[in-house]
């Protein structure tokens, strides 16, 4: 299986900045890696828990899955995430605590 390409928009960049440039948050920062190195290789992988965020279409205009960060944490972190239009490309389109 070849590894997909990340691409991220601005706000999701902004969020991401946030997160990795604050030194209270160590362990989300090593998990937000950990779960873009899983997107990357298996956007599919168990771990990732990937499923289709209903009602987010109309908010986006294009099909949104989600992908765990963190799981039974509170305000656990999710990755929102889209396919792009270059083959075997995802979007990142925001990280944000459990919606």
């Amino acid at each position: 299986m070849s590894a997909y390409s990340l691409s991220v928009t601005a706000k999701a960049e902004s969020q991401i900045a946030t997160i990795m440039n604050d030194p209270a948050k160590a362990g989300l920062q090593k998990q937000l890696k950990k779960a873009f190195r899983l997107l990357i290789q298996n956007p599919k992988h168990p771990s990732l828990s990937s499923h289709l965020l209903k009602g987010a279409e109309s908010a986006y205009g294009v099909k949104v899955w989600t992908s765990y960060v963190q799981n039974r944490t509170p305000q656990a972190h999710r990755i929102l995430w889209t396919f792009g239009e270059k083959r075997l490309e995802i979007v990142i389109l925001a990280v944000i605590p459990h919606y």
